[in-house]
């Protein structure tokens, strides 16, 4: 049997053997990792026999000397355990490497993004690669010790760059294809590259637009008359008498969209009209009711009492009917 050959049954033995030992360290660092700030999702592997033998032959076996004998296949594939962290934008892909360095030390990096922007006719996904390990207080740590000496690699993709890089794996010949086709590829990177940007620029103005609903709040401004309710109007409207709720933003953008289906050039200062003249009255019905109700059903009645005819729908039949009780 010759000397490579040896070391494929090696490593053979060897992944058959500590399959399930490299699967309790996945999940390991998966549970260390999962609940990091900005992360969406987290996902991790183990590569498959066949394919870190197809790599390792590949890659790595051409540069090894004939005379080398003190080497293992598994030493030379830093992606055997591999864990994918996912991130909703670009600027979280930064605040989540910081994160890491709380709990692994780097042993190398590979910038994806430095690789794709040095040339013109490389396909892929931009994203960060960081060959980790434990670092030295981890390492000392009884639950996670028996990993000390793991590496593996963890790539920080956004959802856009994740999206793309399933894409990309789609399209078939990729390297050898017609330059025309080469360049519909790069338009097709380009157009996820732009929406990435996009949601990050999205994100930036929504924080800036809460941050001005809080300075409205705070130096007291007055309500705007002509301006046609938004989620931002409609917050501050709302957290001047409910401060103290959690407005979360799916429910607010539903209950928006519901009020601007009714009548779609309603104002900020109607919705403030509507509470500042019936919140009292509500408060008779939660009395009635002897329960609390939420903001939102305090909104829909105050609408109602403003314009019954507008909001007929706003309320159920059984609202309408309690709301007679307080005359």
């Amino acid at each position: 049997m010759s000397h490579i050959d040896l070391k494929i049954n090696e490593f053979k033995n060897d992944y058959d053997s500590n399959l399930e030992f490299y699967h309790l360290a996945l999940a390991a660092f998966t549970k260390l990792i999962a609940p990091f700030p900005n992360v969406e999702y987290v996902t991790g592997r183990i590569k498959e026999y066949e394919e870190c033998l197809s790599k390792f032959k590949r890659k790595y076996l051409p540069g090894i000397p004939s005379s080398r004998r003190d080497y293992k296949i598994i030493d030379f594939l830093s992606d055997f355990v591999g864990i994918r962290v996912v991130c909703p934008y670009l600027k979280d892909v930064r605040i989540i490497r910081k994160e890491l360095n709380k709990y692994f030390k780097e042993v190398s990096i590979t910038d994806k993004t430095v690789q794709i922007e040095s040339t013109d006719d490389k396909f892929g996904y931009k994203s960060l690669h960081l060959d980790l390990k434990l670092n030295g207080k981890y390492a000392k740590k009884t639950e996670y010790a028996p990993y000390a000496n793991i590496q593996f690699e963890l790539q920080i993709r956004t959802i856009i760059q994740d999206a793309w890089s399933v894409l990309d794996h789609k399209i078939k010949y990729k390297k050898s294809i017609p330059q025309s086709l080469k360049r519909r590829i790069n338009r097709l990177s380009a157009l996820f590259e732009i929406a990435d940007d996009e949601f990050l620029r999205i994100n930036d103005e929504i924080s800036i637009e809460e941050k001005r609903i809080s300075n409205r709040l705070k130096k007291g401004y007055t309500v705007d008359k002509k301006m046609p309710l938004d989620v931002f109007r409609f917050l501050f409207v709302a957290l001047k008498y409910f401060p103290d709720y959690n407005f979360i933003e799916f429910k607010v953008d539903g209950f928006v969209q519901e009020i601007l289906a009714i009548k779609n050039k309603f104002t900020e200062s109607e919705l403030n009209d509507a509470l500042q003249a019936h919140l009292l009255t509500v408060k008779q019905i939660a009395e009635i009711e002897k329960k609390e109700l939420n903001p939102y059903t305090k909104i829909r009645y105050c609408l109602y009492l403003s314009n019954p005819h507008l909001f007929s729908n706003i309320l159920s039949d059984y609202q309408k009917n309690t709301l007679l009780l307080t005359k």
